[in-house]
C-alpha cells in the first residue's frame, strides 16, 4: 500500500526573536502573506539579510513597545494560519 504525504495545516514557519548582537526584534521566514501581516500589524520593516530579506521592528523602539509590537505580531500570524516553530527540546530531539 502507499502511503500518503501528510497535508500540514500550518503555513511556512516564522520565527519572532530577539537578537541578542543589536537588540532588535527581527521576525525570518515565513511567506509573503506573513510579511505582509508584519508590516500593516504591527510596524515590521524589511531589511535585507545574508540568506534573504528578514523583517525588524524600527530602531530605538522602547523595550515595552517591541514586547507588544512583537506580540500583536504573533497575535495576527496565529489568526492568519501561522504556527510558532518549535525549539527543538520541544520537538522531541535535544537542544544544543
Amino acid at each position: 500500500m502507499k502511503r500518503k504525504e501528510p497535508d500540514f495545516w500550518v503555513l511556512e514557519y516564522v520565527t519572532i526573536t530577539k537578537d541578542p548582537r543589536t537588540d532588535l526584534v527581527v521576525a525570518i521566514g515565513g511567506t509573503e502573506q506573513a510579511a505582509d501581516i508584519l508590516q500593516r500589524t504591527s510596524g515590521f520593516l524589511s531589511a535585507p539579510g545574508p540568506r534573504g530579506d528578514y523583517h525588524r521592528l524600527p530602531h530605538g523602539l522602547p523595550v515595552e513597545q517591541q514586547r507588544l509590537k512583537a506580540t500583536a505580531a504573533s497575535h495576527a500570524l496565529l489568526a492568519a494560519g501561522h504556527r510558532p516553530r518549535p525549539r527543538a527540546e520541544h520537538a522531541g530531539r535535544p537542544g544544543r
